[in-house]
Formats: C-alpha cells, sequence, structure tokens
C-alpha cells in the first residue's frame, strides 16, 4: 500500500506592522508640539501680555481689575502728568523709560532728592500703586558721566550712582511701593547716552550733562 505523502502547508511570514500605529501618533504628536513652540516664538510682547493676562485671570491669581493696564496705557497716563520739563518719556523691548536729569534732581555730588523733584516721584509713585498697574516691577538706574564728581562724599561714580537709585527706590517705599516690585541698579558711567568725548578726547560738557541721569523702568 503505498503511503500517502504528507503535505505540510507553506505559510509566507509577515512582518508585524503593529509598531506603526504608536510610531504614527508619535510623529504627530511632535509635529503638534514644534507647532505649538514656533507659534510661541513669533509671539510679539503684546499678544504674550495678553496670554499671560488671561492664563492668570482663569487661575484667579489676581483680581480682574489688576489685569487691565498695559505698557501703553502706562504711558499714555504718564503722559497726563505734570512730570516737569526735564523729564523725558520712552519706551524699549522691557517696558516704559521714565528719564530724568541728574544735575536737575540731586544736588552736586550728594543724593539727596531736591525738593521739587519730591512732586514728580509722588505722581510716578501714585499712578504705579493704582490697581491696574500692581503687577508692574520697577527698576531705577543711576547713571554718570566719566569724571569723578569733585568734593562728593562718596569715593566713585559707582557708590554715586547706586546711592542716588537707591534714594529714589526709598521714596517709591514710603509712597508704599511693594518693596518686591523694586530694585536699584548703579550703572556709573558704563552706559552713556552720548559720548563723553569727542574722537580727540576732548570733553564735551553738553553730552556730559545729558549723560547724568536716573532711569525708572516699568515692567510688565
Amino acid at each position: 500500500m503505498a503511503r500517502k505523502k504528507q503535505h505540510s502547508e507553506h505559510h509566507e511570514e509577515h512582518a508585524d506592522e503593529t509598531w506603526l500605529v504608536p510610531y504614527a501618533d508619535i510623529l504627530t504628536l511632535l509635529l503638534a508640539l514644534f507647532i505649538v513652540l514656533f507659534a510661541s516664538s513669533t509671539l510679539d510682547k503684546k499678544k504674550a501680555g495678553e496670554l499671560e493676562q488671561a492664563f492668570t485671570a482663569a487661575f484667579n491669581a489676581n483680581p480682574p481689575e489688576q489685569l487691565t493696564g498695559t505698557i501703553l496705557t502706562f504711558m499714555d497716563d504718564l503722559k497726563t502728568l505734570d512730570l516737569g520739563k526735564n523729564v523725558s518719556l520712552g519706551s524699549d523691548s522691557q517696558g516704559a523709560l521714565i528719564e530724568i536729569a541728574n544735575i536737575d534732581m540731586f544736588e552736586a555730588g550728594s543724593s539727596r532728592i531736591k525738593r521739587e523733584y519730591e512732586a514728580t516721584i509722588r505722581k510716578i509713585s501714585n499712578l504705579l500703586n493704582e490697581n491696574k498697574y500692581k503687577r508692574f516691577d520697577v527698576v531705577v538706574e543711576g547713571h554718570t558721566d566719566s569724571e569723578e564728581a569733585a568734593g562728593s562724599q562718596y569715593p566713585t561714580k559707582w557708590d554715586l550712582s547706586s546711592i542716588r537709585s537707591a534714594a529714589i527706590v526709598n521714596e517709591f517705599v514710603v509712597s508704599e511701593i511693594e518693596a518686591n516690585r523694586l530694585k536699584a541698579v548703579g550703572m556709573a558711567d558704563i552706559a552713556p547716552k552720548y559720548p563723553n568725548m569727542d574722537p580727540y578726547g576732548e570733553k564735551i560738557p553738553d553730552n556730559q550733562k545729558k549723560n547724568r541721569r536716573v532711569v525708572i523702568r516699568v515692567e510688565p
């Protein structure tokens, strides 16, 4: 009796491709992440501030009235104040700038604020104390020219610029602005607004006068 040959069926092996599904999901998530990061990196400061305000309001971190103020509205409110002819206003990428000429604000070589400028500081303090601006920080920079102050009670330009910025910060504290919002910085003569010397090494008195100044930075 002939023995029947047993034929075993040959099954073609297929690679397991189930890993493709989670891999595709990961790629999709990465793509979404990169899109969000790119969009965030191209937001301008105003839009970023608006997003920050929206998130803060959503989590009730501050009362609503503290979220209405912007640097633009702060600048508009500053312009309505009579701060004096020797006070100039401006802005940069960090916020609003209030610049006051040192030669008019302080006695020569001193950190004593002249009486007529106490009212100027008080007006700025009152504005910063409004609820809509209470989340803003304040950095006070003291600047000198390149000359050592003759007869100054402070040994270096660093001491003089630091003590002058601290004197203004102290006026803000007296006006009940929270200390954790304030910072005093002495800049000496390292950031002149105008050249102290001409190309021949001669002093430029008008420029030196303009470089002796206090800059109050208001940052959101």
